[in-house]
């Protein structure tokens, strides 16, 4: 073990140490009539034709669960006719839209228009494919269980704030990345299993569980991403990053692509781009945007969303314009940087410490909780 490490391990057990993650309470779901052991994933959105494909028969069922269609192994429909909602069950194994394998079963539903096609999961087993999806299934099983209770808590919340809508999560970063059956892992479904029902609680509620990949060795205060502040999700040195691949990063832009990037400023040709200033975790907050036409001083957060995420991987960077015209771009981490570190989990969990530890250290004085169940 080298230097680094000792201190980071060192500076965890002083500093990362919180004796309320040994409390494991009961929580039980607000809303009694909400089914909280199921999860509705948006899947798309219906067009003309849609297929859907078993091992074996699929069922079409009405609002009153009366049998209308019966199909073997394969289905097809057209969600645009539909005036009600309807659901498709398998006696098989999985049931497979557009190339992907789901457990659970499939509705479709009508809204103002527009058809939702939504996988309707168990809770657990809609993890089974999140976790694999989100951090490599090789890692260290407590890296894999911190990220399962990550994941589970990060759900139960969207299902929260959403009861309302038609489907508590898509399959994307946008939400959690779900890719069905066949991104599942025996080393992550242990994981999940292993931590069952167990979720991440401050003050009896379920957290904003928000994680990223990096943070480059210091996660970010949420009220400098999204403008909110919550106590648990205060800024954390992360030293452990470094062991990740994507801990430094560097890229070039041509002058062409910058001003294609930013074009919908309406600045005319970009001159240069200039950091006015910059917060505590050393994350750019504001920078100058010099145009020909005209100049804008703009958010960090509104630069990455112009670049995109894989030229300005995090906000932690420096830029400076090239003789030749071209923009050098260096960087620490990647994403937004709040919350869990995935990269920092994993260099944790390689120097054996527990998934509660990791995450009672990124996530300060919350307590865990295991779901009641229906």
């Amino acid at each position: 073990m080298n230097f680094a490490k000792s201190i980071a391990i060192l500076l965890f057990i002083i500093f990362g140490f919180n004796c309320r993650t040994m409390v494991v309470s009961t929580w039980a779901h607000p809303d009694s009539a909400r089914e909280f052991s199921k999860v509705r994933v948006l899947l798309g959105q219906g067009a003309e034709e849609e297929i859907f494909k078993t091992d074996a028969t699929i069922e079409v069922l009405d609002a009153n669960d009366l049998t209308i269609k019966k199909a073997y192994e394969i289905l097809s429909l057209n969600p645009t006719s539909l005036k009600a909602p309807i659901r498709l069950t398998a006696n098989g194994s999985y049931i497979e839209y557009k190339g992907a394998k789901y457990r659970g079963e499939i509705q479709l539903k009508p809204v103002d228009g527009k058809v939702f096609i939504i996988n309707v999961v168990p809770m657990e087993q809609y993890l089974f494919s999140v976790v694999p999806s989100e951090v490599p299934a090789s890692w260290p099983k407590e890296a894999l269980k911190a990220q399962a209770v990550c994941a589970r808590t990060y759900v139960v919340r969207e299902m929260l704030s959403r009861k309302k809508q038609v489907y508590d999560v898509d399959t994307t970063t946008n939400t959690q990345v779900y890719k069905g059956i066949t991104k599942e892992n025996s080393n992550t479904t242990h994981a999940v299993q292993d931590t069952a029902g167990l979720i991440l609680v401050f003050n009896g509620s379920p957290i904003q569980s928000f994680f990223h990949s990096n943070s480059g060795g210091v996660t970010e205060d949420p009220i400098n991403v999204w403008g909110n502040q919550v106590q648990y999700l205060a800024s954390v040195r992360s030293d452990y990053d470094k062991e990740g691949d994507n801990y430094s990063w560097e890229d070039k832009l041509t002058g062409t692509q910058m001003n294609q990037f930013l074009s919908p400023l309406g600045l005319g040709e970009i001159q240069d781009l200039i950091v006015t200033s910059r917060f505590n975790s050393s994350r750019v907050n504001e920078i100058d945007i010099i145009g020909t036409k005209s100049s804008k001083r703009i958010k960090a957060t509104e630069l990455r969303k112009l670049l995109g995420a894989s030229k300005l991987k995090s906000t932690r960077f420096g830029i400076r314009r090239e003789p030749d015209g071209t923009f050098f771009v260096k960087g620490l981490g990647s994403g937004h940087g709040v919350g869990l570190s995935q990269w920092g989990s994993y260099a944790m969990a390689k120097e054996s410490i527990d998934y509660k530890d990791i995450l009672s250290y990124y996530y300060k004085g919350v307590d865990f909780a295991r779901m009641s169940q229906n």
